[in-house]
């Protein structure tokens, strides 16, 4: 257990160092599955979730740390950031570059207008996190702003909706970021820590070999209906 811990933590690192915020929180997270204990982890993850604006989620976590150990600077330091909203950022808006990576079987674009008054595509930066709420026919996505979620719009493709439903019975990790929209017309990639949409063909080669385990799963996925 030690060996594979050390070896996450180098990983969750090295991601930290490259501002690839959603795989430091992949890691950090299955690090505090092997060892809840881990207050390293728990540091490195409630940073994450400061620089991808989850600001809840970080003041809970570096609160357990401060239960354990009251007086870690580190924490004390994030604790304040989170209540501030604060990222660690010299930019406005907080940009996940992972969150551009199209992945087969765990990744899928989605379109819908906007409907808040006085927001358009230009008020968006490519990358930009979203946060979504997933009902049972519909995916409400909301942007984020100083610790503020405002509604922008409606995501009603029954395929993505059904999928998404899928990935939160399965308690996935679900991430959603901007790609691109022109006027009140707007572009987003989802991506789910687990395969739950089709993967196009000509992007499967890459990543996966044939009558691997995740191939057959993400196909029989697509056969589930309401």
């Amino acid at each position: 257990m030690h060996s594979s811990i050390a070896v996450l933590s180098k990983k969750a690192i090295d991601a930290a160092l490259k501002a690839n915020w959603a795989e430091a929180i992949d890691i950090n997270t299955l690090i505090l599955e092997k060892n809840p204990l881990n207050i390293d982890a728990k540091i490195r993850l409630g940073r994450a979730f400061i620089q991808t604006r989850k600001f809840d989620k970080a003041k809970k976590i570096f609160r357990d740390v401060l239960k354990t150990d009251p007086i870690n600077p580190v924490a004390l330091k994030n604790l304040e950031l989170a209540k501030k909203c604060k990222a660690e950022t010299k930019g406005q808006v907080q940009i996940d570059t992972k969150s551009l990576l199209k992945e087969p079987g765990t990744t899928s674009e989605a379109y819908f207008d906007i409907s808040a008054k006085g927001i358009t595509s230009k008020d968006f930066i490519s990358g930009e996190g979203l946060s979504l709420k997933i009902k049972k026919r519909s995916i409400e996505v909301f942007k984020i702003k100083d610790c503020k979620k405002t509604y922008i719009g409606e995501i009603q493709d029954p395929i993505i909706v059904q999928k998404m439903n899928i990935a939160q019975e399965r308690e996935a990790r679900i991430h959603a970021g901007f790609l691109k929209g022109s006027d009140k017309h707007v572009t987003i990639l989802i991506k789910s820590s687990i395969p739950v949409f089709k993967a196009d063909k000509q992007d499967v080669r890459p990543y996966f070999k044939k009558g691997t385990l995740e191939e057959p799963e993400a196909e029989q996925e697509e056969e589930i209906t309401e």
